[in-house]
């Protein structure tokens, strides 16, 4: 604290009275004590201003592009639906199956040729003819090499033991078939006449591409259940002789040849 020298209060006595502010009386010489500010005292910081978070602002949704939204909002296949659509294809081919005729070929001679050579002939020839071990018979390669039937009955019948050096027609282009130069051929004497006669159908109308009615004589013998059963080593002529004597008793089958020779098939 430091104390104000007399000359100052009396100045300030003399102009509060100049004023009319005071009266005369004893509290004049009162000293007043005012309090001074030391040199040497800092100055008392400013109240820090409040901090105010900064709003974050958040970025709007991008838009959705006009086939995602489509997508969302079209109709979803219900779950159910997947079973049926797995077996509509099954369906479809079973439903297309009963729609076709039935033919002779559904259950005649000819399905149950098919039958055999799948079980018997497909392992060397191939299931569509196309040969492996065995030669090639599908693109009309089979009537190439037997051009008519009874030689090609007996050649599934004999098999490369029971037959000569040579087999098939000498008009085949490059000649007659050497036997065992692709692999050897089993007899097949023990499958019985019918069933040999019914493959080698299937074969020269399936592979060899033969019309059905080049053969619609030998169909209808299959039919009769008259065929006879062949052991290994027959002869062609004694096949043919066979069948032309059954022919002979049975319009149907005269009539049938008569038109396949006319066509000039056999």
């Amino acid at each position: 604290m430091t104390e104000v020298p007399d000359y100052l209060l009396q100045r300030s006595r003399e102009r509060r009275a100049a004023l009319g502010l005071e009266s005369g009386d004893g509290g004049g010489d009162s000293a007043a004590v005012v309090p001074a500010a030391s040199a040497d005292a800092a100055p008392a910081p400013a109240p820090a201003a409040a901090t105010v978070p900064a709003e974050i602002e958040e970025e709007p949704p991008a838009p959705i592009t006009p086939w995602v939204e489509a997508a969302q909002s079209r109709k979803k296949i219900p779950v159910w639906m997947a079973p049926v659509a797995l077996f509509l294809p099954l369906w479809a081919f079973m439903v297309w199956g009963t729609l076709e005729e039935p033919t002779r070929e559904a259950e005649g001679p000819l399905a149950a040729g098919a039958e055999l050579y799948a079980v018997n002939c497909s392992t060397c020839h191939g299931g569509g003819g196309g040969g492996g071990v065995g030669y090639q018979l599908n693109e009309g390669e089979v009537l190439a090499t037997f051009p008519e039937v009874a030689p090609h009955i007996a050649w599934v019948v004999n098999g490369t033991e029971n037959t000569g050096p040579n087999y098939g027609s000498a008009d085949r282009p490059g000649g007659q078939r050497v036997t065992g130069a692709q692999g050897n051929m089993p007899s097949f004497a023990d499958l019985g006449g019918l069933a040999v006669l019914e493959s080698v159908l299937y074969e020269r109308v399936q592979h060899g591409l033969a019309p059905e009615e080049a053969v619609e004589a030998w169909i209808l013998w299959a039919e009769s259940g008259e065929v006879p059963d062949w052991e290994a080593g027959v002869s062609p002529q004694a096949i043919e002789a066979q069948f032309q004597e059954w022919a002979a008793g049975n319009p149907a089958a005269t009539e049938a040849l008569e038109a396949a020779e006319a066509g000039g098939e056999g």
